[in-house]
């Protein structure tokens, strides 16, 4: 695509390409004939008008401030808050409701101030990575207890295996931050190097892993807090649900505000697990703390390779939320991409960190997890505190950082999740409205979705983890692998610097992503991941039909729609009901429009047509009226074959049906009314070639009725 020049000083053509700035410069040249009225000031300059006072001299007009809005340059106005805040009514006292659960409207120019530091970026899109070794652990002694106590050793080589799973893949997520410095999530780098198809699977899955974060991290908090309260089980589902809400309300706030809101509990369940792990290691070598074999009731199957893998496939768990920080690169603070990569090798060492020490802990003392349905069920988490605090504060501690940062987690697909929906929309595979910023700078349409969605996932489910676990893996590790597989697709089209030590680390995160995906597949497939293998693909083709009517949109308005006043030829079609003040108050505004004007009234009543027809001949008889019997009593039917046939007798002109409508003055009285205007207008709304113009008629209240004094009397 050929640009023209745009050196500084340039016209503004210059932002265009050649092709449609000539274009639109041909389009314009049919508007010569029509010169733009001057009899208003669309700037809203200060003007001078005549008092309504006899003697009046002339006054000063009011000035665009005082009717909210701020002068910028000529052409150009800004709105003020003013401007942008509903008067009076119902709508503002929800304006002011909302504002004082969000906060006050931020203006764009503050985005800049919205960004995140690497100390926030951490708590805000590393919550969920680090909030999962509170139950990574736990999901590997799930699938090995089952095979007995033969099958606990397999712990370590398990561990062994995540930990340089993970560290696979923060290495090459580094090298996807560095690549994409303004947002590399699985959904652009799949995009944009294995193709729009391929995007579009990474993206749904990444839509439905980001969900089940907010409902896994929720459900597993409440776990948490029903371990140190069990006679508080039956409040399961209730709690998830308010837990949502609250996430919801402090993202709704903005990311820079949630940071704020969530960063404190991060830290102090990242501190809480560090002094736990260090107390367990001390009191095991000063032998105040004792190790026993593990305890399994219970055997159902055999130690098998398969077995291991599925444990293996469970505890990758811990990985859930590693791509966060490469797809909210631009949510961090200048230079983005370098504050990202720091950040995620942050996150990358303490997740290691904390996964290492609690599950080398859970071995030595022979911990295994409890029967979930059991009453008074403890997390491995919740053992291990009693291990090394006993019942005491440290005890407490950890439950409360641990159910914290567990709720919290959900934080990071606040944060990600409707930024997936911006760039999906911004490639028209997702409704437009999700590229909308809210009051508070946040994307909100996608921050209320994700909520909704949550909540269903939790009520469905119950909040009950262990069956939301299974869904889990295979969203995260499709967008793993899609991404992984973009990456290498990139260095062997590039060839960029760096490419040869690059392209075997992309590669091994590629082949060790798809294994662990094929594996929780295959072993999950039964346990309910059979549901995102039929959702993923009933999304992608929802994206694509999306596109493909915005494409359509696009085509329909570039070929279809008239682009000269020239070339609009106007007929204007008026319902009427009688020739009152409304009628005519929208007949003449069709004769304003156009010089074609017909006036449609239908009816079976033949007393009521005569006498139409007698008002209409004294009214001079100025426009054509059409009198349509309708035997059956139907109304809008025929107004709507009529407007079909008229615009079949003209179809190079465009049809224009004026609708008086009566406007109640409380809105109780709507009721007293048959509302056809709206059900013609709604009708008409799907006929294509057609226009509608709506004519509202205010009733004013009536005066209070006063009585005449005495005098008055007299003097009539």
């Amino acid at each position: 695509m050929q640009f023209v020049d745009a050196a500084p000083g340039a016209t503004p053509e210059a932002r265009l390409d050649a092709a449609e700035a000539h274009a639109l410069r041909e389009a314009g040249r049919a508007w010569t004939d029509f010169p733009a009225a001057d009899s208003v000031d669309p700037d809203l300059r200060g003007h001078e008008r005549r008092g309504t006072l006899p003697g009046d001299r002339y006054v000063r007009g009011v000035r665009p401030r005082r009717q909210g809005f701020q002068p910028v340059a000529p052409g150009m106005l800004q709105a003020t808050a003013e401007a942008s805040a509903p008067p009076t009514g119902i709508a503002h006292l929800m304006h002011r409701l909302r504002h004082a659960l969000i906060g006050a409207p931020l203006a764009s120019s503050q985005a800049v101030h919205e960004r995140l530091t690497r100390v926030k970026a951490l708590a805000v899109l590393s919550s969920d990575a680090l909030s999962s070794v509170a139950y990574a652990t736990e999901q590997i002694l799930v699938v090995l207890v089952t095979a007995g106590a033969v099958a606990y050793g397999a712990l370590l080589p398990i561990m062994g295996a995540t930990l340089a799973l993970l560290a696979v893949v923060v290495l090459s997520y580094r090298q996807t931050i560095k690549a994409y410095p303004h947002g590399g999530g699985s959904y652009i780098v799949a995009s944009d190097n294995l193709g729009h198809l391929a995007g579009l699977v990474a993206g749904c899955a990444l839509m439905t892993s980001y969900t089940l974060t907010v409902a896994v991290s929720v459900a597993s908090g409440v776990d948490a807090i029903i371990s140190a309260a069990p006679e508080i089980e039956g409040l399961r589902v209730q709690l998830c649900v308010a837990f949502t809400l609250v996430l919801l309300l402090g993202n709704l706030r903005g990311i820079r505000e949630s940071g704020n809101l969530f960063a404190a509990p991060t830290y102090l369940f990242v501190a809480g697990m560090m002094v736990m792990v260090v107390t367990m290691g001390v009191r095991l070598a000063t032998g105040s703390l004792h190790g026993a074999p593990p305890q399994v009731a219970h055997v159902t199957q055999s130690l098998t390779i398969f077995l291991v893998l599925r444990a293996f496939a469970s505890g990758a768990t811990a990985l859930t939320g590693v791509e966060a920080i490469s797809d909210g690169v631009p949510a961090f603070k200048p230079p983005e991409w370098v504050n990202a990569r720091t950040t995620l090798t942050t996150m990358g060492v303490l997740l290691g960190i904390m996964f290492l020490g609690i599950t080398l802990a859970t071995h030595a003392l022979g911990v295994v997890p409890e029967d979930p349905t059991r009453p008074g069920y403890e997390t491995v988490i919740s053992q291990l505190a009693h291990s090394a605090f006993g019942s005491g504060l440290g005890y407490l501690y950890i439950a409360v950082t641990t159910t914290g940062i567990l709720v919290l987690a959900g934080n990071t697909a606040f944060s990600d999740f409707p930024r997936l929906l911006f760039f999906m929309a911004r490639d028209d595979y997702a409704p437009h409205q999700f590229k909308r910023l809210g009051d508070r700078l946040a994307y909100s349409n996608g921050i209320v979705l994700l909520a909704a969605l949550a909540v269903l996932l939790l009520v469905g489910f119950h909040g009950d983890v262990s069956r939301l676990i299974p869904l889990y893996a295979v969203g995260v590790f499709t967008a793993f692998t899609m991404s992984q597989a973009g990456m290498v697709a990139r260095w062997l089209r590039r060839r960029e610097p760096g490419w040869q030590r690059g392209l075997p680390l992309n590669i091994l995160g590629t082949v060790t992503c798809a294994t662990v995906l094929l594996v929780t597949g295959a072993s999950n497939l039964t346990r309910g991941a059979w549901i995102i293998v039929v959702i993923v693909p009933l999304l992608v083709l929802t994206c694509r039909a999306v596109n493909r009517h915005y494409r359509e949109v696009g085509s329909y308005i570039a070929t279809e729609t008239p682009m000269a006043p020239g070339d609009v030829h106007i007929v204007c079609v008026v319902p009427i009901a009688g020739l009152n003040s409304v009628a005519m108050q929208s007949l003449a505004l069709a004769r304003g429009i156009s010089d074609t004007v017909i006036a449609v009234h239908v009816s079976d009543n033949l007393q009521e047509i005569a006498d139409l027809r007698a008002r209409w001949q004294a009214w001079g008889n100025r426009v054509p009226l059409e009198i349509i019997d309708s035997p059956y009593r139907s109304l809008v039917r025929p107004l709507l074959s009529y407007v079909a046939a008229i615009q079949r007798q003209r179809h190079d002109a465009t049809v224009v049906v004026v609708l008086p409508e009566l406007v109640a003055t409380r809105w109780w009285h709507q009721v007293l009314h048959n509302q056809s205007a709206l059900r013609l207008k709604a009708a008409l709304l799907f006929r294509p070639g057609i226009v509608t113009v709506n004519v509202p008629y205010h009733l004013r209240p009536l005066e209070p009725v006063r009585h005449r004094t005495h005098h008055e009397d007299e003097a009539l």
